[in-house]
């Protein structure tokens, strides 16, 4: 069997005693769920707004930026005998059988992404937390405060001296201090503007992306995500992470398969010397659609092998006849994509 990354994730949580209390808007309501199984509502098609990490019940780390593109499903038993398909993996079954996961891939949630634009608050957020925007307007609020101190002491002293140098650096400095948050927060809507047509456009062109080349688009998000989980969790010390943003979607074809590169903007969450702590970084993955792949159907999970093309049993975790590793019946997935150590299996 395949590395499960969303069991992976719930037995990495457990080992650190870490519980992810996180809230869904869903019609206007708030919906929560906890890795440790004890709130686990129905959210259907939620947008996540808030993540509080705790860690042996004290809350050490919160987060609040999300991408209200991404919609989150998690199926509920209700309606047990209703048919339901795993976005993820493609297995077929009733839903009673998914609502502890899939019963092939453990993906926990089905995802969406929605074709609707980003309102000015995410962007205003996210200019706030990079790094580059403090440091760069740090830069600006130092030079503006050393300009306006040195035209105060050039107007007003009667000579121009070392001592004078000295003022202004001093001065200027305590200034910068004063003026910071004022500058922190009036740079942040000055650069508001152009980085919303910028991302109006970024998402104009994954529009005709998904257009241009008629691929199932949840089915791809599903698979992304999943891959995403198998590469952040071989990181030790990651016990979360999110997308933020998708931010291009180029498409080639390779050997006969076609191949999708995705620069992505994600969060990672980091448990560090007991301490709770997030950063953000770009990443790219470049995804290859699998031409093995069959449907799965409850009980009879049957997959062709990539080596001797018979037809296999997938719960096996190898083929029976030449002995082939199995790793994935996803439509799309990652290149030799990282297998862990520790491994979780049905």
């Amino acid at each position: 069997m395949a590395f499960i990354s969303e069991t992976f994730h719930q037995h990495r949580l457990a080992e650190n005693g870490v519980n992810i209390r996180t809230a869904y808007i869903v019609d206007g309501n708030l919906r929560y769920r906890t890795t440790d199984g004890i709130t686990q509502e129905d959210v259907k098609q939620g947008i996540r707004c808030r993540k509080e990490y705790f860690r042996q019940g004290k809350l050490l780390h919160t987060e609040k930026i999300f991408d209200s593109r991404i919609e989150y499903t998690y199926v509920s038993g209700t309606d047990g005998e209703a048919e339901h398909t795993c976005e993820n993996c493609g297995f077929t079954g009733k839903i009673k059988e998914f609502v502890n996961g899939c019963p092939y891939c453990g993906a926990a949630s089905n995802l969406d992404y929605a074709e609707k634009e980003l309102g000015s608050k995410y962007h205003y957020d996210l200019v706030l937390q990079n790094p580059i925007y403090r440091l760069v307007t740090g830069v600006v609020d130092y030079g503006f405060s050393l300009l306006i101190c040195f035209l105060w002491i050039l107007n007003t002293s009667r000579t121009f001296n070392g001592y004078d140098v000295g003022k202004i650096f001093l001065y200027g400095m305590i200034l910068a201090m004063i003026l910071y948050y004022f500058f922190y927060l009036w740079d942040a809507y000055a650069v508001l503007e152009p980085i919303r047509r910028y991302k109006e456009q970024q998402n104009r062109r994954q529009r005709e992306f998904w257009s241009r080349t008629g691929i199932d688009k949840k089915r791809f998000y599903n698979n992304l995500n999943y891959e995403a989980g198998r590469r952040y969790y071989s990181r030790p010390d990651v016990i979360d992470y999110d997308v933020i943003d998708y931010t291009d979607l180029q498409e080639h074809e390779e050997n006969g398969r076609l191949w999708v590169r995705v620069e992505l903007q994600v969060r990672l969450v980091y448990l560090r010397n007991g301490k709770i702590s997030s950063e953000y970084q770009k990443d790219t993955m470049t995804l290859c659609r699998n031409d093995r792949i069959m449907k799965l159907n409850s009980g009879i999970q049957v997959i062709k092998c990539p080596q001797c093309n018979a037809n296999i049993d997938v719960t096996k975790g190898k083929c029976e006849y030449c002995g082939t590793k199995i790793d994935s019946v996803q439509e799309w997935e990652v290149e030799g994509a990282i297998c862990l150590n520790h491994q979780i299996r049905n």
